[in-house]
């Protein structure tokens, strides 16, 4: 799966990722704006999206 971060949120996102040892752990940055989810469980990278309002798409494309 992949996690598509929405230009408008970036750097709310880059914020959260550089503070989230988890996010650094289970996610893998393939483009500026586009990661790689290393896990089967979204719901804890999807709670931490909202509590920021981050703009995102998760997807299989």
């Amino acid at each position: 799966m992949k996690l598509y971060i929405r230009f408008g949120s970036l750097s709310k996102f880059q914020d959260l990722f550089d503070s989230s040892e988890y996010l650094q752990k289970v996610l893998s940055q393939t483009r500026s704006n586009v990661y790689y989810i290393e896990t089967d469980d979204h719901t804890e990278i999807v709670r931490l999206l909202k509590s920021r309002i981050i703009n995102y798409k998760i997807s299989d494309e």
